[in-house]
């Protein structure tokens, strides 16, 4: 629908008249009254009846007047909108699930300094997402990944467990230990290929399906299992041990497919982050 033919319509039922409603328009009376007949056309609806001394106002333009009003003052909002001190540029970007809290505090906090004004629409991770932050396995395939921190996994025990007051735990008394897996962790996979290759087993006595159940059920003492390092830092109820075999870790990172790099924001945060690497995970314990 033309926007002009709202604006002859508000004209004519606030003036309730066609010369003077043309005149604050600054268009001639047949512009407004062609304007008015091809409203009424389009809504199938009869909005004014002409008199002597102007219009009368219908049923149906009484319900129409406050939507016309809605209308054109959204768009005549539009130009402040853009205005630079008030026009605040949008990223979505998806999180993944079991990210350390601390880790997601400083990213916004450093990328709020690095953007300034932003509207972040947070969500999942997703192809739906302009950018997302996540495991670099979990990272769709067609999407770059920019490293910004290696998280190492640890071995994590139950405060009461016997291997909790070992100084070092070998890799040989973990056989028959009672361990929290998670299957779609990579570290546990890795963990029980180690395992079993050493002719040792684990004693699975939970299988979950996130960090956080793994988690769970570390802090209720049912059991040892490996965790990220900065996943598990501010929890307690166990203890994180050395030990002798071999450490895995994960990277955290920027997965994003090319054409979000449109967004000039995005283009800006990817730029700081390869020239600073790791800067804003200092200190991370």
């Amino acid at each position: 629908m033309d926007e002009r033919l709202l604006r002859f319509f508000v004209a004519v039922y606030e003036e309730k008249n066609l010369t003077r409603a043309a005149e604050k328009c600054f268009v001639s009376q047949p512009n407004i009254s062609n304007g008015l007949k091809q409203l009424e056309e389009i809504i199938g609806k009869r909005l004014f009846l002409r008199n002597k001394r102007g219009v009368e106002i219908k049923e149906d333009a009484h319900y129409l007047y406050p939507i016309a009003k809605r209308i054109l003052g959204e768009l005549n909002a539009i130009p402040e909108m853009f205005k630079d001190e008030n026009f605040k540029p949008k990223i979505i970007i998806g999180i993944a699930d079991s990210l350390p809290q601390q880790l997601k505090n400083e990213f916004f906090k450093t990328t709020s300094k690095v953007l300034g004004n932003i509207e972040w629409d947070i969500r999942p991770i997703g192809h739906d997402c302009e950018i997302n932050l996540l495991i670099r396995e979990w990272k769709f395939e067609e999407h770059l990944f920019l490293p910004l921190i290696r998280e190492n996994y640890v071995l994590c025990v139950p405060e009461n467990h016997p291997l909790a007051k070992k100084d070092i735990v070998e890799i040989k008394d973990l056989n028959g230990e009672p361990f929290i897996h998670c299957p779609p962790c990579e570290a546990h996979q890795q963990s029980l290929s180690i395992l079993n290759n050493s002719g040792l087993k684990w004693n699975s006595i939970a299988n979950c399906q996130s960090k956080n159940e793994v988690l769970t059920i570390l802090m209720s003492g049912l059991g040892i299992t490996f965790l990220p390092e900065f996943f598990v830092s501010d929890w307690t109820g166990f203890k994180i041990k050395k030990h002798d075999g071999p450490t895995n870790f994960r990277e955290i990172g920027l997965s994003y497919a090319p054409k979000s790099l449109e967004n000039s924001k995005i283009s800006e945060l990817i730029d700081y982050f390869s020239k600073n690497k790791h800067i804003f995970f200092n200190g991370t314990k």
